[in-house]
């Protein structure tokens, strides 16, 4: 399970460092029982290829807390990037959308705008009729009291 997180190049790597190890603590232990003389010499010689192999064996833990380490910073680059992805996409989509709002109510704007513009028009207009008819009421009571 632990190896297959490494990558290829790293799976083949530590598959051969650890069984390597062991494997070669193995041999050597063979190897040296043959070639030594005595029996406690060959007791020595498979103790201290044992301690080699276990030693090869006792690096699993901390490979795979190795492992577990490298595969958090992974995806916390990984969640990173997502993010600023998404920002990016977001950020991007609020523009489009301001600016197709924007294009979208140009010609109600500008027709509120005319309307406006109408509207002031004809309340100066009506300011002007009013001051009109003030002066006529104001001749008509002239002519009254004349």
């Amino acid at each position: 399970m632990v190896l297959v997180l490494y990558s290829s190049k790293d799976k083949a790597s530590k598959f051969l460092s650890t069984f390597g190890g062991v494997g070669v603590a193995g041999v050597s232990a063979s190897l040296l029982t043959s070639v030594l003389p005595t029996t406690l010499e060959d007791l020595l010689a498979l103790g201290i290829c044992s301690a080699g192999g276990y030693l090869a064996i006792s690096n699993f833990p901390r490979r795979r807390q190795s492992v577990i380490d490298k595969v958090k910073a992974t995806a916390e680059k990984l969640a990173s990037e997502l993010e600023e992805a998404m920002k990016k996409d977001f950020n991007e989509a609020m523009e489009n959308l301001n600016n197709y709002v924007k294009i979208l109510g140009k010609p109600y704007q500008d027709q509120a705008q005319n309307r406006l513009n109408m509207l002031l028009e004809i309340q100066e207009e009506l300011s002007n009729v009013e001051k009109k008819l003030r002066t006529l009421q104001v001749e008509i009571q002239n002519l009254h009291v004349s």
